[in-house]
Protein backbone atom coordinates (compact mmCIF):
# COMPACT_ATOMS: atom_id res chain seq x y z
CA UNK A 1 0.00 0.00 0.00
CA UNK A 2 1.53 3.34 -0.86
CA UNK A 3 1.98 5.54 2.01
CA UNK A 4 0.68 9.15 1.49
CA UNK A 5 4.40 10.52 3.11
CA UNK A 6 5.91 9.29 0.51
CA UNK A 7 3.70 10.99 -2.25
CA UNK A 8 4.32 14.69 -3.62
CA UNK A 9 1.92 17.07 -5.51
CA UNK A 10 2.58 18.05 -8.51
CA UNK A 11 1.34 19.63 -11.94
CA UNK A 12 0.22 17.73 -15.13
CA UNK A 13 3.18 17.08 -17.64
CA UNK A 14 2.27 16.10 -21.18
CA UNK A 15 3.98 12.26 -20.34
CA UNK A 16 1.52 11.89 -17.92
CA UNK A 17 -1.15 10.55 -20.30
CA UNK A 18 -0.93 6.91 -19.86
CA UNK A 19 -1.56 7.64 -15.82
CA UNK A 20 -4.32 9.92 -17.04
CA UNK A 21 -6.27 7.61 -19.08
CA UNK A 22 -6.02 4.61 -16.60
CA UNK A 23 -7.09 6.08 -13.77
CA UNK A 24 -10.02 8.29 -16.12
CA UNK A 25 -11.17 4.88 -16.69
CA UNK A 26 -11.95 4.39 -12.65
CA UNK A 27 -14.65 6.78 -13.20
CA UNK A 28 -16.63 4.16 -14.83
CA UNK A 29 -18.67 7.25 -17.02
CA UNK A 30 -20.11 6.79 -20.57
CA UNK A 31 -17.18 8.81 -22.21
CA UNK A 32 -13.96 7.11 -23.07
CA UNK A 33 -10.75 8.77 -21.62
CA UNK A 34 -10.09 11.70 -24.38
CA UNK A 35 -7.47 11.27 -26.82
CA UNK A 36 -3.82 12.76 -25.85
CA UNK A 37 -4.64 15.83 -27.79
CA UNK A 38 -7.24 16.83 -26.59
CA UNK A 39 -5.39 15.84 -22.83
CA UNK A 40 -2.82 17.76 -23.80
CA UNK A 41 -4.96 21.29 -25.41
CA UNK A 42 -7.97 21.36 -22.85
CA UNK A 43 -6.87 19.20 -19.18
CA UNK A 44 -3.52 19.19 -18.86
CA UNK A 45 -3.37 22.89 -17.55
CA UNK A 46 -5.32 23.02 -15.36
CA UNK A 47 -4.36 19.35 -13.86
CA UNK A 48 -2.38 18.00 -10.54
CA UNK A 49 -1.05 14.70 -9.71
CA UNK A 50 0.17 13.12 -6.57
CA UNK A 51 3.21 10.90 -7.19
CA UNK A 52 3.98 7.81 -5.41
CA UNK A 53 7.13 5.68 -5.74
CA UNK A 54 5.85 3.66 -8.67
CA UNK A 55 4.90 7.26 -10.42
CA UNK A 56 1.09 8.96 -10.38
CA UNK A 57 -1.55 7.03 -8.18
CA UNK A 58 -4.08 10.43 -8.17
CA UNK A 59 -5.11 13.33 -10.08
CA UNK A 60 -7.58 16.43 -10.22
CA UNK A 61 -8.66 18.26 -13.30
CA UNK A 62 -9.76 21.81 -11.44
CA UNK A 63 -10.59 24.90 -13.67
CA UNK A 64 -11.67 28.07 -12.88
CA UNK A 65 -14.91 29.59 -14.52
CA UNK A 66 -14.62 33.29 -13.09
CA UNK A 67 -15.44 33.34 -9.36
CA UNK A 68 -16.21 29.47 -9.39
CA UNK A 69 -13.81 26.99 -9.26
CA UNK A 70 -15.13 23.17 -11.01
CA UNK A 71 -13.62 20.53 -10.13
CA UNK A 72 -13.60 18.43 -13.54
CA UNK A 73 -12.27 15.79 -12.31
CA UNK A 74 -10.14 13.99 -9.46
CA UNK A 75 -9.73 10.11 -8.99
CA UNK A 76 -7.33 8.36 -6.85
CA UNK A 77 -6.05 4.53 -7.57
CA UNK A 78 -7.64 1.86 -5.43
CA UNK A 79 -3.59 1.30 -4.34
CA UNK A 80 -4.08 4.38 -2.59
CA UNK A 81 -7.36 4.86 -1.19
CA UNK A 82 -8.48 5.16 2.40
CA UNK A 83 -5.17 7.15 3.32
CA UNK A 84 -6.66 10.53 3.38
CA UNK A 85 -5.47 11.57 0.01
CA UNK A 86 -8.66 12.60 -1.26
CA UNK A 87 -8.72 15.44 1.05
CA UNK A 88 -5.30 16.18 0.19
CA UNK A 89 -5.95 16.81 -3.08
CA UNK A 90 -8.99 18.73 -2.65
CA UNK A 91 -7.36 20.89 -0.28
CA UNK A 92 -4.67 21.71 -2.56
CA UNK A 93 -7.02 22.50 -5.44
CA UNK A 94 -9.09 24.66 -3.02
CA UNK A 95 -5.89 26.68 -2.57
CA UNK A 96 -5.29 26.91 -6.06
CA UNK A 97 -8.64 28.24 -6.35
CA UNK A 98 -8.62 30.98 -3.87
CA UNK A 99 -5.22 32.05 -5.44
CA UNK A 100 -7.16 32.58 -8.22
CA UNK A 101 -9.90 34.86 -6.75
CA UNK A 102 -12.51 31.70 -6.53
CA UNK A 103 -15.54 32.74 -4.04
CA UNK A 104 -16.75 28.82 -4.43
CA UNK A 105 -16.54 25.51 -5.79
CA UNK A 106 -17.81 22.99 -6.92
CA UNK A 107 -17.81 19.28 -8.45
CA UNK A 108 -20.22 16.17 -9.64
CA UNK A 109 -20.07 12.79 -8.23
CA UNK A 110 -22.14 10.08 -8.26
CA UNK A 111 -24.82 9.56 -5.67
CA UNK A 112 -24.26 6.11 -4.62
CA UNK A 113 -20.15 7.11 -3.89
CA UNK A 114 -21.17 7.74 -0.25
CA UNK A 115 -17.25 7.98 0.58
CA UNK A 116 -16.79 10.74 -2.01
CA UNK A 117 -20.45 12.60 -0.41
CA UNK A 118 -18.84 12.67 3.11
CA UNK A 119 -16.11 14.03 2.11
CA UNK A 120 -17.28 16.73 -0.01
CA UNK A 121 -20.13 17.37 2.65
CA UNK A 122 -17.06 17.68 4.91
CA UNK A 123 -15.62 20.49 2.94
CA UNK A 124 -18.65 22.84 3.20
CA UNK A 125 -20.24 21.64 0.21
CA UNK A 126 -23.74 20.88 0.05
CA UNK A 127 -26.12 19.28 -2.95
CA UNK A 128 -27.79 21.61 -5.65
CA UNK A 129 -29.02 19.49 -8.54
CA UNK A 130 -29.33 16.20 -9.25
CA UNK A 131 -29.39 13.94 -12.65
CA UNK A 132 -29.25 11.23 -14.43
CA UNK A 133 -27.61 9.86 -17.52
CA UNK A 134 -29.87 7.91 -20.04
CA UNK A 135 -28.92 5.38 -22.44
CA UNK A 136 -31.53 6.11 -25.68
CA UNK A 137 -32.15 4.54 -28.33
CA UNK A 138 -34.33 6.36 -31.70
CA UNK A 139 -37.34 4.00 -30.12
CA UNK A 140 -37.12 5.22 -26.52
CA UNK A 141 -38.17 8.68 -28.12
CA UNK A 142 -41.57 7.37 -29.60
CA UNK A 143 -42.85 7.80 -26.26
CA UNK A 144 -42.15 11.58 -25.83
CA UNK A 145 -45.59 13.33 -26.95
CA UNK A 146 -44.85 15.03 -30.29
CA UNK A 147 -43.07 18.45 -30.62
CA UNK A 148 -44.65 21.55 -30.50
CA UNK A 149 -45.28 22.64 -34.12
CA UNK A 150 -42.10 25.25 -35.37
CA UNK A 151 -39.23 24.27 -33.62
CA UNK A 152 -36.01 23.98 -35.26
CA UNK A 153 -32.37 23.10 -34.00
CA UNK A 154 -29.69 25.95 -34.49
CA UNK A 155 -26.20 26.75 -33.57
CA UNK A 156 -25.90 28.45 -30.45
CA UNK A 157 -23.95 31.58 -30.36
CA UNK A 158 -21.66 33.54 -27.89
CA UNK A 159 -24.48 36.38 -27.57
CA UNK A 160 -26.87 34.12 -26.75
CA UNK A 161 -25.07 31.61 -24.04
CA UNK A 162 -25.98 34.25 -20.72
CA UNK A 163 -29.55 34.10 -21.54
CA UNK A 164 -29.57 30.35 -22.24
CA UNK A 165 -27.40 29.82 -18.89
CA UNK A 166 -30.27 32.09 -16.66
CA UNK A 167 -32.72 30.23 -18.08
CA UNK A 168 -32.13 26.18 -16.99
CA UNK A 169 -29.97 27.86 -14.34
CA UNK A 170 -26.83 26.71 -15.64
CA UNK A 171 -23.51 27.15 -14.09
CA UNK A 172 -22.05 30.57 -15.33
CA UNK A 173 -19.07 29.72 -18.08
CA UNK A 174 -19.66 26.38 -18.75
CA UNK A 175 -21.06 27.32 -22.06
CA UNK A 176 -18.18 29.38 -23.06
CA UNK A 177 -15.71 26.50 -21.66
CA UNK A 178 -17.30 23.67 -23.55
CA UNK A 179 -17.66 25.92 -26.92
CA UNK A 180 -13.70 26.09 -26.91
CA UNK A 181 -13.63 22.10 -26.28
CA UNK A 182 -12.86 19.69 -29.37
CA UNK A 183 -15.79 17.79 -30.43
CA UNK A 184 -18.57 19.77 -28.84
CA UNK A 185 -21.67 21.28 -30.17
CA UNK A 186 -23.22 23.47 -28.76
CA UNK A 187 -26.99 24.14 -29.99
CA UNK A 188 -30.66 25.54 -29.10
CA UNK A 189 -34.19 25.27 -30.08
CA UNK A 190 -36.10 28.12 -31.84
CA UNK A 191 -39.27 28.54 -33.30
CA UNK A 192 -38.71 31.13 -36.69
CA UNK A 193 -40.37 34.71 -35.66
CA UNK A 194 -40.28 34.33 -31.91
CA UNK A 195 -37.56 36.00 -30.24
CA UNK A 196 -37.92 34.54 -26.64
CA UNK A 197 -36.25 31.75 -27.50
CA UNK A 198 -34.08 31.32 -24.36
CA UNK A 199 -36.02 28.91 -22.34
CA UNK A 200 -36.98 26.49 -25.42
CA UNK A 201 -34.40 24.20 -24.81
CA UNK A 202 -30.27 23.66 -25.11
CA UNK A 203 -28.37 20.93 -25.64
CA UNK A 204 -24.00 20.26 -25.94
CA UNK A 205 -23.44 17.15 -28.20
CA UNK A 206 -20.67 15.55 -27.66
CA UNK A 207 -18.55 13.19 -30.31
CA UNK A 208 -18.60 10.49 -27.50
CA UNK A 209 -22.32 10.21 -28.06
CA UNK A 210 -22.62 12.65 -24.77
CA UNK A 211 -25.10 14.96 -24.20
CA UNK A 212 -24.76 17.26 -21.53
CA UNK A 213 -25.69 20.15 -20.81
CA UNK A 214 -29.13 18.61 -21.42
CA UNK A 215 -32.54 20.94 -20.97
CA UNK A 216 -35.49 21.36 -22.60
CA UNK A 217 -39.14 23.28 -21.59
CA UNK A 218 -41.34 20.42 -21.68
CA UNK A 219 -41.06 16.84 -23.33
CA UNK A 220 -41.83 17.66 -26.26
CA UNK A 221 -39.16 20.01 -26.90
CA UNK A 222 -36.70 17.22 -25.36
CA UNK A 223 -37.70 14.79 -28.24
CA UNK A 224 -36.84 17.83 -31.19
CA UNK A 225 -33.21 18.12 -29.09
CA UNK A 226 -32.58 14.27 -29.24
CA UNK A 227 -34.05 13.57 -32.91
CA UNK A 228 -31.76 16.22 -34.09
CA UNK A 229 -28.89 14.47 -32.05
CA UNK A 230 -29.78 11.17 -33.61
CA UNK A 231 -29.25 12.47 -36.97
CA UNK A 232 -26.26 14.40 -36.60
CA UNK A 233 -24.18 11.58 -35.33
CA UNK A 234 -25.23 8.39 -37.05
CA UNK A 235 -25.47 6.84 -33.57
CA UNK A 236 -27.61 4.06 -32.49
CA UNK A 237 -27.24 4.89 -28.59
CA UNK A 238 -26.70 8.03 -26.35
CA UNK A 239 -26.15 9.41 -23.74
CA UNK A 240 -28.43 12.53 -22.13
CA UNK A 241 -27.39 13.81 -18.69
CA UNK A 242 -31.28 14.70 -17.89
CA UNK A 243 -31.14 17.17 -14.83
CA UNK A 244 -33.69 17.99 -12.59
CA UNK A 245 -36.57 16.91 -14.92
CA UNK A 246 -38.50 14.84 -13.32
CA UNK A 247 -41.45 14.36 -16.52
CA UNK A 248 -38.76 13.88 -19.04
CA UNK A 249 -36.72 11.04 -16.86
CA UNK A 250 -39.74 9.38 -16.02
CA UNK A 251 -41.17 9.02 -19.83
CA UNK A 252 -38.04 8.08 -20.63
CA UNK A 253 -37.50 5.19 -17.76
CA UNK A 254 -40.64 4.31 -18.40
CA UNK A 255 -40.16 3.56 -22.08
CA UNK A 256 -36.93 1.40 -21.18
CA UNK A 257 -34.02 3.25 -21.26
CA UNK A 258 -30.94 2.57 -19.49
CA UNK A 259 -29.39 4.72 -16.59
CA UNK A 260 -25.70 4.98 -16.75
CA UNK A 261 -25.43 6.63 -13.36
CA UNK A 262 -27.56 9.05 -10.97
CA UNK A 263 -25.12 11.86 -10.18
CA UNK A 264 -25.18 15.05 -7.91
CA UNK A 265 -23.94 18.73 -8.37
CA UNK A 266 -22.78 20.33 -5.36
CA UNK A 267 -21.14 23.46 -4.55
CA UNK A 268 -19.91 25.17 -1.86
CA UNK A 269 -18.25 28.26 -0.03
CA UNK A 270 -14.40 28.50 -0.14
Amino acid sequence: MTETAALSLRAGRPEDYAAFARLFLELVVPEPPPPPEVWEAELLPSSLFYDGPQGPVAYAVAEVMGELGYVVNLVVDASARRQGLGRRMMEAVAARFQARGCRSWGLTVKRDNTAALALYASLGMKPLREAATLRLSREHLEVLPPAPPGLRVVPAVEAEWEALTAAFRMTPGKLARFSLRIGHQLLRLERPGDADFAGLGVMDLRSGGVISPFFAATPGHARVLLEDAFQRTGASVLHAVVTDDAPLERLLRGAGAGVDMETLQMQGPL
